[in-house]
């Protein structure tokens, strides 16, 4: 969180009366971060101080709960010279917010607040309102990068799982560096009748790791882009393979041992083994296969994203050169060369071709190919480049095609 700005989220919710006096029964919260407790009955308030006692530059605090929320609470962050000049508003808070305090009211308390928490932002909320986290999120976060920490401890259960997906979301939106959550674990104490054991705190920071997942695989899934995700699982140094792939190179090696380190990676009892086991499927076909093969093998990947302009390059210069190959022109990475294929195909339909479909199906292939590439007349193709599935079908009779023209001794 060093060297970012914070805008801290916090959950509120309604506090159990202390017996015989004025307020809510507290709780005393053990933090690791600072060897240290602090007693309150309002985590988020916990929280914050232990931020500020570290250095952090909280930017923003957001604090949601519905109108019964214990608000008056956020009293305790003030040093107690400060308490007299606040006691007639803090006494009307604490007796409102037993029936639901009123908006008006609770806009009084938030700006008497910020003379001395800066950035506090007090929001009150309906617990069936799933939408306003975010909405609220999307005007409060400033465009500029921020780590949000979130205090998931208070409130309905439901409260936090909402706001949890609604960072995820702000997290492509706006430019939120890090997710950092805490939770005030009072379920994990040993005797929870003993007011004089400490709760822990809990700092999860293997959300991070698991946002990371979510993130590049999708990224993975859409793209075929795996460097970020093999980065999660330790492999690093594959921009160079993946740049080659892209480029129609013959990183064989490079792949072999990728593909190593994944079936390493893979024994490992944790969730990484099965994301590494997932990756290793895609990236070993690629493996001994012929550069034909590779791009043919990227091209289904790409159609299947509906990425079908990459699609369409690659079967068609992958059939391109396994028409080659068959025929005895060697690799065909030399534009040269490949030319020269395109002419032997043009002057022998009838000797590289079995029948008239398979003349037609290329014909029709390359003709969508140009008009795809360049943006020229469809040349009797209108259908292909116009009508999504027209051209799938195009896509897999070129698979087939593709298919018959290498056969078994090409395999």
């Amino acid at each position: 969180m060093s060297g970012s700005k914070i805008v801290f989220v916090s959950l509120i919710g309604k506090g159990k009366p202390e017996e015989g006096s004025i307020g809510y029964k507290k709780t005393i919260y053990a933090f690791n971060e600072i060897r240290d407790t602090v007693y309150t009955s309002f985590f988020g308030s916990a929280l914050y101080k232990v931020l500020n006692r570290q250095g952090y530059d909280i930017d923003k605090w957001l604090i949601f709960g519905t109108n019964e929320s214990s608000w008056s609470e956020l009293l305790e962050l003030l040093d107690e010279e400060y308490h007299d000049e606040m006691t007639e508003l803090y006494a009307k808070v604490y007796d409102e917010e037993k029936n639901g305090i009123s908006e008006e009211l609770l806009r009084e308390w938030e700006e008497a607040l910020k003379r001395f928490i800066p950035g506090v932002r007090l929001i009150i909320v309906d617990p069936l309102e799933y939408e306003v986290y975010i909405d609220h999120m999307l005007r409060e976060i400033p465009a500029e990068p921020r780590t949000i920490v979130l205090d998931i401890t208070h409130a309905f259960r439901h409260m936090p799982v909402v706001i949890a997906f609604s960072v995820m979301v702000l997290k492509h939106i706006k430019k939120i560096l890090d997710i950092v959550v805490y939770y005030g674990a009072f379920d994990l104490k040993k005797d929870r009748f003993n007011e004089n054991e400490p709760t822990p705190v809990l700092r999860i920071d293997f959300i991070n790791t698991l946002v990371s997942y979510a993130e590049n695989l999708a990224t993975f899934n859409n793209s075929g882009y795996f460097p970020p995700l093999l980065g999660t699982l330790g492999i690093t140094d594959t921009e160079k393979t993946y740049f080659w792939l892209e480029m129609n190179r013959q990183p064989r090696s490079d792949i072999e041992k990728i593909s190593k380190k994944l079936e390493d990676k893979a024994k490992e009892p944790s969730c990484a083994a099965k994301i590494a086991e997932y990756i290793n499927q895609e990236i070993k076909p690629l493996i001994g296969a012929t550069l034909d093969m590779r791009m043919v093998e990227r091209a289904k990947f790409f159609f299947a994203k509906k990425q079908y302009l990459k699609a369409l390059i690659l079967l068609y210069e992958g059939l391109i050169i396994a028409i080659g190959r068959k025929h005895g022109f060697g690799s065909g990475l030399d534009y040269g060369e490949r030319e020269k294929i395109r002419q032997f195909i043009n002057d022998n339909e009838s000797t590289v071709f079995s029948n008239v479909e398979q003349r037609k199906t290329y014909t029709d292939l390359k003709w969508t190919r140009n008009a795809a590439v360049h943006g020229s007349r469809s040349q009797g193709t209108q259908n292909y480049i116009e009508n999504e599935e027209q051209f799938r079908m195009l896509f897999n009779q070129a698979l087939e095609l593709y298919k018959n023209v290498i056969g078994d001794k090409l395999c």
